[in-house]
């Protein structure tokens, strides 16, 4: 358990970005937070003493015996999450095949499908799955390699079982976002799946919390080019409005009706 009083703030942000992610780069963190390389490298290795990071190469990640599982990650802005999920619900119909990949947030949307619609509903991730049991919809679940930080389905199992399947929407998570690269991730195999179903997808949904804007990390799923509608908590910085505005992105916010590019 993480004494999280004994973490100023900027400390106490890079240790949640940690329960998202694998892993953190110094160069990252110091372009989010607007400081010296210096300031980062101080942070981690005061938090590498606590027994919170363990520090690598140009970066940290989380300490192999911290007690830190996907339940304490799912509760980071659960109720941000919640309004997000819910509101990415009025973008499907009933009839359709949708895909829906692993994450914090996309359970949410899986959740509050109408219970008498008759979906098919393809998944990578366990936790979206478990949340149709007992349903009408048709489920689809990829094989694969679990990867038990996000409790999905990878490698070159799962890309197969996509090969002979097409969708007529995805809703997909990231982890990052900004202008410059597009949306990003810590890790390879689930950047490989995210890429594969936008391939098979006639529209394509990204559902992101309002934390994951300016944060980049290694893996590069796609542009802003490549996306249909950004569902969001709340409205992001101007630039970004601009940005998606020109390219043709149908922006949503949650709680905010007046407000859309599309």
């Amino acid at each position: 358990m993480v004494n999280q009083r004994k973490l100023n703030n900027r400390q106490e942000q890079i240790y949640n970005y940690l329960l998202l992610e694998e892993q953190l780069k110094v160069s990252d963190l110091t372009e989010k937070f607007s400081v010296v390389e210096m300031t980062i490298r101080r942070d981690l290795e005061k938090m590498e003493k606590m027994g919170i990071v363990k520090r690598t190469f140009g970066g940290a990640i989380l300490a192999a015996d911290l007690d830190v599982g996907f339940t304490k990650r799912e509760s980071l802005n659960a109720h941000l999450k919640r309004q997000i999920g819910q509101k990415a619900v009025q973008f499907v119909h009933d009839g359709e095949a949708i895909f829906v990949d692993s994450g914090t947030t996309t359970p949410h949307l899986v959740k509050h499908l109408p219970k008498n619609w008759e979906l098919v509903v393809a998944t990578n991730a366990l936790n979206v799955v478990a949340q149709i049991q007992g349903s009408k919809k048709e489920k689809i679940l990829l094989g694969g390699v679990l990867h038990e930080s996000t409790l999905s389905l990878v490698g070159p199992i799962a890309m197969s079982s996509l090969e002979n399947l097409s969708f007529d929407k995805a809703f997909l998570s990231t982890s990052g976002l900004t202008l410059e690269n597009g949306f990003s991730n810590a890790n390879v195999f689930e950047v490989q799946i995210k890429r594969k179903v936008m391939e098979q997808s006639r529209e394509v949904n990204f559902l992101v919390d309002h934390s994951k804007f300016g944060i980049q990390f290694v893996h590069k799923i796609t542009m802003l080019e490549g996306v249909d509608r950004i569902i969001t908590d709340k409205k992001p910085p101007d630039e970004y409005c601009r940005s998606i505005k020109k390219i043709g992105i149908d922006l949503v916010i949650c709680n905010d009706n007046s407000f859309s590019t599309s």
